[in-house]
């Protein structure tokens, strides 16, 4: 390209800058509008509190061993006791995924809490469900978008109630599936924006915003105390099953040891002075009896000890570095900012229709 183009294209850069700026007042007039509609956003949105938290997750004593060798070592089929532990390690990169299933926060909607905005307590779900949080702008939108739906409603049958099927044991079954209504969903929803964790090496940060001060302290422990529970079970399941598998056997091989001891014990007492080869040979048998359920016994009791200590091993440490406090003041609206953001992005759409004029009017001609 020439001087003389390159000239000509700058000259036509600021040839179309002077003619935008020649609608100067229906820019101001977007940007009038855009002020408006920031101070209508930025006073009608609810107020939101931030409560966080941070905890210290230390790993347990050998989970960490041949991290690094054990993928090489099943690659060439070589079987380390330390792969079976970290095959069932949870990372905390899951830790998000954990407190946003659908189950972890059904949990959560359905505990109560006191609001002093209502004066009353109220569990999530019926807070959220009856609020409807939002600025009056998100929820007129909402409101014109609900409209063909509501009528369509109008139209439509009823939907039918879900029916639980009741369990036909005497004892109580957990259900195989879970009935999950809209309003709950909605509910869903409201927590997953408002409940985030953060994990930086091994410290783990807890960020929860509630309508609230105090509630959203209560619910950052709550979170806090149900993703520690939930972790724990999930590491030390197996060690757990494997320690009652142990005890119940370390138990019926008390019994038998017990028997056998009792039935040496007696024939001896029985047999006191009387020399016979079939007294001998009854005798040996028993103590053959009694020597093997000794040595399962015991056995088993060095296998109990190692189970026990094992759980110990394969259980978590959490460390709570700082408790959940009750902010002082919301996080949430930030109203310069988003009466700023408003200002600029009405003076962008009055730069737009600027320029949509001009190229109206340069094709007209």
């Amino acid at each position: 390209m020439t001087s003389n183009d390159q000239s000509k294209v700058e000259l036509n850069y600021l040839e179309l800058i002077q003619k935008i700026f020649l609608y100067k007042r229906r820019l101001l007039s977007f940007a009038l509008a855009g002020f408006l509609l920031g101070c209508l956003i930025a006073f009608t949105s609810p107020k939101e509190y931030l409560s966080s938290s941070l905890v210290i997750l230390e790993e347990p004593e050998g989970s960490g061993q041949f991290g690094q060798m054990g993928a090489l070592a099943g690659l060439a089929g070589i079987s380390l006791p330390q792969m079976q532990g970290d095959q069932a390690r949870l990372s905390a990169d899951l830790f998000p995924d954990v407190i946003h299933s659908r189950d972890f926060l059904l949990d959560i909607m359905k505990e109560q809490f006191y609001f002093q905005t209502k004066g009353k307590e109220m569990t999530l779900e019926e807070y959220y469900a009856e609020e409807k949080p939002g600025n009056i702008v998100k929820k007129s939108i909402n409101f014109v978008f609900s409209i063909p739906a509501r009528l369509i409603g109008l139209f439509s049958s009823s939907e039918p109630a879900l029916v639980m099927p009741e369990s036909s044991g005497t004892e109580a079954e957990e259900p195989r599936y879970v009935a999950v209504t809209s309003k709950e969903n909605y509910v869903l929803g409201q927590l997953k924006e408002r409940i985030t964790i953060e994990e930086q090496m091994k410290l783990i940060q807890l960020n929860v915003s509630m309508p609230e001060a105090t509630i959203s302290a209560a619910v950052n422990a709550l979170v806090l105390e149900r993703l520690i529970e939930y972790v724990t079970n999930y590491k030390t399941v197996k060690q757990k099953i494997n320690l009652e598998f142990v005890e119940e056997r370390v138990d019926e091989a008390q019994v038998k040891f017990q028997e056998s001891q009792l039935k040496l014990a007696s024939f001896r007492d029985s047999n006191q002075g009387i020399v016979s080869r079939r007294a001998m040979t009854k005798e040996e048998q028993l103590q053959f009896e009694f020597n093997i359920s000794f040595n399962i016994y015991n056995t088993l009791k060095q296998e109990l000890e190692q189970a026990t200590i094992q759980l110990k091993r394969e259980t978590p440490v959490f460390t709570v570095m700082e408790k959940a406090s009750v902010p002082l003041g919301p996080s949430k609206p930030n109203k310069p900012l988003i009466i700023v953001f408003s200002i600029f992005l009405g003076f962008f759409v009055g730069v737009l229709y600027a320029i949509y004029r001009i190229l109206l009017s340069q094709i007209t001609k």
